[in-house]
């Protein structure tokens, strides 16, 4: 009797955890602009801390800068969800964002070569004179 009270317990814990959704919060920005939260926004001295969706990464924004904080409905954070992020590629302006490590080449790693040129003629001129 007692095995079938802990194992009717496990399978209800199971149940709960699995139709327990994510519950999602917008934040709406002072003057546009809208943010999301994996968790209800908790105000510490004179801003907002949340962790926002999708990375998780721990966020602070100023109290004056929200203008209101709600829970997103069922349907509005499936559309968060199933909404395809695309990552913005390299500005013109910017240069590549890659590292020397992934084979693109970056402005300091040709001033470092240019430097290096330069400094393999003077070498010589600026050594000390054989005694």
């Amino acid at each position: 009797m007692h095995r079938r009270l802990t194992l009717a317990a496990a399978v209800l814990a199971c149940a709960s955890v699995l139709g327990a959704e994510e519950a999602l919060y917008q934040i709406d920005l002072v003057p546009t602009g809208k943010a999301v939260s994996k968790d209800l926004p908790v105000l510490k001295g004179s801003s907002y801390v949340y962790h926002a969706y999708p990375t998780g990464t721990l966020v602070s924004v100023k109290k004056s800068s929200v203008k209101q904080i709600r829970k997103m409905t069922p349907a509005a954070a499936e559309d968060i969800k199933t909404t395809r992020t695309v990552r913005i590629r390299d500005l013109p302006f910017q240069g590549p964002k890659s590292g020397p490590g992934r084979g693109a080449w970056t402005n300091i790693d040709r001033a470092r070569s240019a430097a290096a040129a330069a400094n393999k003629g003077t070498a010589g001129r600026t050594a000390s004179p054989p005694d």
